[in-house]
């Protein structure tokens, strides 16, 4: 079943001495990567990969972290499993992924 994001929460709250080291770029990109349409777009298409994604099956990763942790991916010119391990061990990346 394809999931559409998990629950919001608000990284910096906890940490806010980081927002201020967030990666301007980042920044940037987390208020394009809000925009709808786009975001129905990606969605749309990772729908018709199989019949029945959208109502039957597990649960996969939201669409909204696939679309950041591939934007992460190229922006950064790293490794699936590089990005993977980047992302886990920096706050920053995790609360742009939405992780």
């Amino acid at each position: 079943m394809l999931v559409d994001r998990y629950p919001a929460e608000h990284v910096f709250a906890h940490v806010p001495e980081l927002a201020e080291q967030t990666d301007p770029v980042l920044r940037q990109l987390d208020t394009l990567l809000d925009d709808d349409e786009l975001y129905m777009t990606v969605r749309v298409d990772l729908g018709q990969r199989y019949k029945q994604t959208l109502v039957h099956g597990r649960h996969s990763t939201p669409v909204e972290v696939i679309l950041r942790l591939l934007l992460v991916k190229h922006l950064y010119q790293w490794s699936y499993q590089e990005t993977l391990e980047r992302v886990s061990d920096r706050l920053v990346l995790r609360w742009f992924s939405r992780v």
